[in-house]
Parts: structure tokens; C-alpha cells; sequence
């Protein structure tokens, strides 16, 4: 084996780490992401039906509607935030491969 031989092997042997190093990078970044995710699902109030005359309860559907629009606007911009992070980072390690 010559010496530019061996060079090439440690290269693609550098570059594989260099992928799985990004690649764990990503994952860490999505499993953070979903984590936030999930803890603003988790915090969605669950809808209770209730018995009985409905005095008030257009009052309630409304207040009940403005919380889950602000929720799904939470959803949306982490969501967002998250495409946009990995957008940016695919980017990044495209132009740094070649």
C-alpha cells in the first residue's frame, strides 16, 4: 500500500466521523425540538363535556378558542423554528462535504 494509498483510506475514514458526528448533531437537535413539541402538546387542556343548561358557555367556547389558537401559534413557530434550523444546518454540512 502506498503512502497516497493510505491517505485516501484515512480521509474517508476522517469524513465518515465528520458525517456521523453531523448527523448526531441533527438527531440531538431534533430530539430537542420534539421534546418542546411534545411539551406544548402536553399542556393542551383536554376538552371535558359537561351536563347541564348552557348559560355562560359562549363565554367559555370563546375564551376556550383564543387558548387554542394561541397554542396552535406556539405549535406553528416551533415547528417553523425547527425547519428552519434544519434547513440551515443541511446547508451548512452540503457546502463543507464538497
Amino acid at each position: 500500500m502506498t503512502h497516497q494509498e493510505h491517505a485516501e483510506i484515512i480521509s474517508d475514514e476522517v469524513r465518515d466521523e465528520i458525517r456521523l458526528y453531523e448527523c448526531a448533531r441533527k438527531y440531538e437537535i431534533i430530539v430537542k425540538q420534539f421534546d418542546e413539541l411534545v411539551g406544548i402538546m402536553n399542556t393542551v387542556p383536554k376538552t371535558k363535556w359537561r351536563k347541564g343548561g348552557r348559560g355562560g358557555a359562549s363565554g367559555r367556547r370563546a375564551s376556550s378558542n383564543q387558548n387554542q389558537s394561541n397554542r396552535n401559534e406556539a405549535i406553528v413557530q416551533t415547528v417553523t423554528r425547527f425547519l428552519h434550523e434544519l434547513s440551515t444546518k443541511s446547508t451548512d454540512s452540503d457546502s463543507s462535504a464538497t
